[in-house]
């Protein structure tokens, strides 16, 4: 963007026009905004700043992809449909992004765009071979086109994570958050996102156990030895995760549903436990409980 306080007619990435004069900042819509430096510098970074939020909003890419050359295709309404060992089915349609027609040649120098708020949570690490699946699976488009529902055989890659001998790499599990997704009369049920937060990965399943997470009633904002338990679930491979990995800094997405008979005003609030229940080598337990304070 051009910046002129001379009165050029300017042109920022909204394609809005501006005209700057002495004192004041004319935008063609006839929106009338007093003239200050900085207060110009703070909205024009703010203009910037939108549009790369909206950008990240909607795509990721992996540090797999090809450099862009104007093939893209953004991959959006993605379904899980089948799971089986090292292999999946999904379910999604395609839109070509770039500039160039695409699902005619030279598919390897297609980069892949995911929708990183709506790809199921299941998915997420597994980004590069479902890139993959699409580029040998993607139909003919024009440049803005949208695709009709398209499924993909999904082969799912082993993922390494390279630690430092020598450095105490672990593992750090915690609670990025917890809600109320569903509240009955006699049940409800929450929605958990434990984090990894260590510097090597979790490994869920490589002592023959299941890490759990635990639920109590309790009074405060702790959990206590007064807490009144409130229900359980397990870790299992094929519905929290896929392959029982969990990367330095990636979540892992669950629910579970409790009963409310045992829950009384002396005791509203809930409190999660997360006990790897010896699967995961952990750094410590700091982040290991949540507690979602309710009223009764």
């Amino acid at each position: 963007m051009q910046i002129s306080r001379a009165g050029v007619l300017v042109e920022n990435t909204y394609d809005m026009h501006l005209s700057f004069s002495e004192n004041q900042v004319i935008i063609k819509s006839g929106t009338l905004i007093t003239w200050q430096p900085y207060f110009c510098l703070m909205k024009c970074q703010f203009r910037i700043a939108f549009s790369l939020i909206f950008c990240v909003f909607f795509v990721t890419q992996t540090s797999a992809q090809p450099n862009y050359s104007g093939a893209r295709v953004a991959l959006f309404d993605v379904q899980i449909l089948q799971q089986k060992n090292q292999t999946l089915s999904l379910r999604c349609r395609m839109a070509n992004t770039g500039r160039q027609v695409i699902g005619v040649k030279k598919a390897a120098e297609m980069v892949v765009e995911f929708d990183t708020i709506a790809l199921p949570s299941l998915l997420h690490g597994h980004e590069s071979a479902i890139a993959t699946a699409a580029r040998s699976n993607c139909p003919k488009l024009k440049p803005g086109e949208i695709s009709e529902a398209i499924w993909l055989n999904v082969r799912l890659k082993p993922r390494e994570y390279e630690t430092v001998a020598g450095t105490g790499a672990c593992a750090e599990m915690v609670f990025d958050t917890a809600f109320v997704e569903e509240w009955g009369e006699r049940t409800m049920r929450l929605r958990f996102f434990l984090k990894n937060t260590g510097n090597a990965p979790a490994h869920f399943f490589s002592k023959n156990a299941e890490p759990l997470v635990n639920l109590y009633f309790v009074s405060g904002t702790k959990l206590t030895r007064g807490a009144i338990p409130a229900g359980t679930t397990s870790i299992k491979k094929g519905r929290e995760t896929v392959d029982g990995l969990l990367l330095p800094g990636q979540v892992l997405e669950g629910t579970v549903e409790i009963s409310l008979k045992d829950r009384s005003k002396f005791s509203p609030n809930i409190a999660l436990d997360f006990d790897p229940a010896q699967a995961v080598d952990e750094c410590g337990r700091t982040g290991n409980v949540w507690v979602v304070g309710l009223r009764y």
